[in-house]
């Protein structure tokens, strides 16, 4: 069965490609206010990817207080980072209601670039165009608020 099917970061994949990548994920399901991993956590270098449910991701704060900065939801995925550099993780991601994530393990993506190269490299340019919008996003927001800062100041 080919669980990836409309899934954004697999959207360049044909259906046998989609079929090879679905075999490589795990199903994990989490239970409410459940933690997937904490910030600063290394050792989950997993590319997760939400099947169905909500995870908020938070960041701590300078006074050490969980802040809330985005609520995910079913076909977005999270931990990039880390699976692509096995860095910590730089936020906290907690399930908010049942949810249940499809996990690509970095072991299995290294194993799948070494057989199935064409594979790993649509997946690791979907992911690179998805990290340049949000950097691009981030940009755009920065520069707003350096320029309210700005006005304020005034």
């Amino acid at each position: 069965m080919n669980i990836v099917e409309g899934i954004n970061l697999f959207r360049d994949l044909n259906a046998s490609e989609g079929e090879i990548i679905s075999n490589l994920l795990e199903v994990k399901d989490f239970k409410p206010d459940a933690v997937i991993y904490k910030e600063g956590e290394s050792g989950n270098n997993n590319l997760n990817i939400i099947e169905k449910g909500k995870v908020r991701v938070d960041r701590i704060t300078v006074e050490g207080d969980q802040f809330p900065v985005a609520t995910l939801k079913k076909g977005q995925e999270f931990g990039i980072m880390s699976f692509l550099d096995g860095k910590k993780h730089n936020a906290t991601t907690v399930a908010e209601e049942e949810t249940q994530l499809l996990v690509l393990e970095r072991c299995e993506f290294d194993k799948l670039a070494e057989t199935r190269p064409v594979i790993a490299l649509k997946i690791l340019r979907n992911i690179a165009i998805d990290l340049a919008a949000l950097v691009r996003d981030m940009n755009s927001q920065h520069t707003d608020l350096m320029h309210m800062m700005f006005r304020k100041s005034k």
